[in-house]
């Protein structure tokens, strides 16, 4: 029954067919909205600061456009002033959404638990999803309306010219999009911290460096690519991929580089960022492992597409540079991954497991559940594949590639690509062995990381010094001592392409075998580890049942006693089970 109409709508669409299903699901979203988010605009609605300090933004943004249109106007042609104001506009409209959209959105969930409503919202019976996107869908509509109101002043470059209808929509576009990634995120952290004023601060610490870091990277620092591969696109320009896609002639690469990867790069992000929304609005006996595996699973697969797409469309000579980059930006996903799935609890609880056997659960989706060496499992299994899906793409666009050296950078890449793996190998193994062994979620990954960083960074120091204290001629041969760290992988491509590499590939394949040997013990002692926590366990809980039984059970013979000194009837004495 839909509170806003008072009635009830369909139980599900008429047709299966695909049309039926999205119109099925526009109608019911009319006739019953997310409750969450109808709340949260009626009380939004209430406040009279939301119009004020609406106008007062766009007021100083029409300022500062206006100012810098009067002063360009003077020595620039119209065209050149139209470009400039483009760039600024939507340069200070990112930096607006990327720190008022998680603000926004870090004010949400923890302000109930702050202000102890939290577990009335609890107590309606809504579930977490459906919380988790009224709450998104509540910060989103109050960050579109900065945007809304600022888009008058975005079309003034258009008026002077140099940009297009076309360039200004798409950019306005990708603006929403940013949106939608900054809420989440700030939801995210929201959903993970007990204090509202505690969630704007670590929100706002971590916002600002990360969007700092993607406009240099992903903005300025990506324009001189697109300019080498469409002359069109204006070098250091951090605004340049609507103009990519009014510029830039259509073919393979457009829709690669301008469609397929800007859709995944918004979409993944955002669905891992509800996946941990709802795990953290989860209770600690619930399943919250399966939506973040769900997306380790599906997100896997479009990152090694496209990091093959570069090694495929790279010149001849670049491929091992490519190959080296693609393995190296999975990797680092991988270990991200990692430090996530650290999260995981030693073994699913009684309450999951009864849900599993209520719905008849697959093993499948049984082996997504949480534990903690069922996310080593799949993380080696899914890892090591991508690894050698990856490496031998990248070695056999390298051997075929028919540049010079050819077998030599091919053999880089293999060499490359095995260090990678055993040491992605070790990483799993460490942390299920630091996870089963430490208590809480935070020691097990600080330990995980300090580890890491140890042994990153200690063998160069004691390289450097083994290096100092050589002569000039075993200089380079001295550093093999740093053949424990994963950065020595790097060191070892250049001993490939020599004529003599000496003892550095010995003792980078030795540190490999060595990786992949101490992965393993760490896994076994992990999985042993975990097996006497979850007996233990077992028994605890079995030993529960019984005291309750036996208590039942003498309870039983209390009143049976009772009755038969007052004349009853046994029989007639309702049981334990019956009078509950």
């Amino acid at each position: 029954m839909s509170a806003q109409t008072g009635t009830a709508p369909p139980s599900g669409p008429a047709s299966q067919r695909f049309v039926d299903r999205a119109r099925f699901r526009v109608d019911r979203l009319r006739a019953q909205p997310n409750p969450i988010w109808i709340r949260e605009l009626k009380q939004a609605a209430r406040l009279t600061r939301t119009p004020v300090v609406l106008s007062v933004l766009t007021v100083l943004a029409t300022l500062l456009m206006a100012s810098i249109g009067g002063l360009m106007a003077s020595e620039a042609s119209p065209a050149k002033t139209g470009v400039v104001l483009f760039q600024v506009f939507f340069s200070l409209a990112y930096f607006i959404v990327t720190v008022i959209g998680p603000a926004v959105a870090a004010n949400t969930i923890a302000s109930e638990r702050e202000g102890h409503t939290w577990e009335a919202v609890l107590l309606t019976g809504v579930r977490p999803q459906t919380i988790a996107r009224g709450k998104f869908l509540a910060a989103y509509t109050g960050v579109g309306m900065y945007i809304v109101m600022l888009a008058p002043v975005g079309a003034l470059p258009f008026l002077f010219g140099g940009v297009t209808a076309l360039e200004t929509l798409v950019a306005f576009l990708f603006l929403f999009l940013v949106a939608l990634l900054s809420v989440a995120f700030g939801l995210a952290i929201s959903s993970k911290m007990a204090s509202m004023r505690g969630a704007i601060v670590v929100t706002l610490l971590l916002a600002f460096p990360m969007s700092i870091f993607a406009f240099s990277t992903l903005g300025v620092g990506l324009s001189f690519a697109a300019h080498d591969a469409w002359p069109a696109v204006a070098r250091g320009a951090p605004v340049w991929l609507p103009t990519a896609y009014e510029r830039a002639p259509f073919g393979i690469e457009y829709v690669i580089f301008l469609l397929a990867l800007p859709i995944a790069s918004v979409a993944l992000p955002a669905w891992l960022l509800y996946e941990v929304t709802v795990a953290n609005l989860t209770s600690v006996t619930d399943d919250h492992s399966f939506g973040v595996k769900r997306w380790f699973l599906a997100a896997l697969p479009v990152l090694l597409v496209a990091c093959a797409l570069p090694i495929a469309v790279t010149r001849s000579g670049d491929k091992q540079a490519a190959a080296i980059a693609a393995l190296s930006t999975l990797s680092m996903f991988l270990a991200f991954v990692v430090f996530m799935f650290a999260g995981d609890p030693v073994g699913p609880s009684r309450r999951v497991t009864l849900q599993w056997d209520r719905q008849g659960a697959s093993r499948l989706r049984r082996f997504l559940g949480p534990g903690v060496m069922r996310s080593a499992a799949l993380l080696i299994g899914a890892g090591v594949a991508a690894y050698g899906l990856l490496g031998a793409a990248g070695a056999l666009a390298v051997a075929t590639s028919g540049a010079p050296g050819a077998a030599s950078k091919t053999w880089g890449v293999a060499l490359f690509l095995a260090y990678a793996a055993g040491f992605f190998v070790f990483t799993v193994g460490l942390a299920a062995w630091l996870r089963a062994r430490s208590g809480t979620t935070l020691v097990t990954r600080v330990l995980l990381f300090a580890v890491l960083f140890a042994v990153a960074v200690g063998p160069w120091i004691v390289g450097a010094i083994a290096g100092a204290l050589a002569d000039t001629g075993g200089f380079r041969d001295a550093f093999v001592v740093a053949a424990p760290s994963p950065f020595y992988a790097f060191f070892m491509l250049d001993a490939v392409g020599r004529s003599d590499p000496g003892s550095v590939l010995i003792a980078g394949l030795a540190a490999t075998v060595g990786w992949v040997a101490v992965g393993l013990g760490f896994l076994a002692a992990g999985r042993s580890r975990c097996a006497r926590i979850i007996d233990d366990h077992e028994i605890a809980l079995a030993e529960s049942d019984r005291r309750l039984a036996q208590e039942d059970e003498e309870a039983a013979a209390a009143r049976a006693g009772a009755a038969r000194a007052f004349g009853g009837d046994p029989a007639e004495e309702p049981s334990p089970a019956v009078a509950s």
